[in-house]
């Protein structure tokens, strides 16, 4: 098989898969509603905490839209790795290696399109953050750790978890080109196939970001404050909702 086609199928296959609206089916199980229809309308996470009113659901279905990117991204490039790549007469090789982890950033993409603008839901879905953290989860752990630590400096600088998502997950897309490769996973091995996956995560998240960014502009969004969470003056739900 072309090695083209092996990846249109993971880009359908990925698209497919994460277009399976979690969130949403939750909020109709909890409340009947539909989620598009609720608070800022978007299909994640945080709005099913705003349809519900319930931390435990709002994880619940978080959880589950993880669980769902991860495996829009896993199995399709799964199986072709073991089928295709790990069978092929260059197999050990760079030009092979760097084929693979292509193949695992078209499957990341994939994934958060179809997060993103479901095909089940006509379009309207999500914003992407489940699925920035599945794709490093799944493609390299050491890249989530680096989110995850740079994640509470961003925010508190800048304040606004919109602008904060799309930063860090552009800085970690850099420094996954300069990732040592005795940190890199025997899956992807490509920091360039690594960055390209987080830097086409970062454009597609920037791309569902015009309102956020139009309230930042008028003032109407407001900061998070992290520092007043750690010091028991707000509380976490409550910050994260801004």
């Amino acid at each position: 098989m072309h090695i083209s086609i092996v990846y249109i199928l993971i880009f359908i296959s990925s698209y497919l898969i994460g277009s399976v609206p979690f969130s949403w089916i939750v909020t109709k199980l909890k409340t009947g509603e539909d989620l598009r229809e609720i608070g800022s309308g978007n299909v994640g996470g945080r709005n099913v905490y705003r349809a519900t009113k319930s931390t435990p659901w709002a994880i619940f279905a978080g959880f589950l839209d993880v669980s769902r990117s991860l495996t829009a991204m896993a199995v399709p490039y799964i199986i072709t790795w073991k089928y295709y790549f790990t069978s092929s007469e260059l197999i050990s090789s760079w030009f092979n290696d760097t084929l693979a982890c292509f193949a695992l950033a078209l499957s990341g993409i994939g994934a958060i399109l179809g997060h993103n603008w479901p095909i089940y839901l006509f379009s309207h879905g999500g914003k992407g953050i489940t699925v920035v953290i599945a794709s490093m989860a799944f493609a390299n752990p050491i890249l989530l750790g680096f989110w995850i630590l740079l994640w509470p400096i961003i925010i508190t600088i800048v304040g606004y978890s919109s602008i904060t998502y799309i930063v860090v997950t552009f800085l970690v897309g850099v420094i996954a080109l300069f990732l040592p490769s005795v940190m890199l996973m025997p899956w992807a091995k490509c920091n360039l196939g690594l960055a390209v996956l987080l830097f086409g995560i970062t454009i597609i998240m920037l791309s569902r970001q015009g309102d956020n960014f139009r309230k930042i502009r008028s003032g109407e969004a407001k900061k998070m404050k992290i520092i007043k969470v750690f010091r028991g003056k707000s509380k976490l739900s409550d910050e994260a909702l801004k």
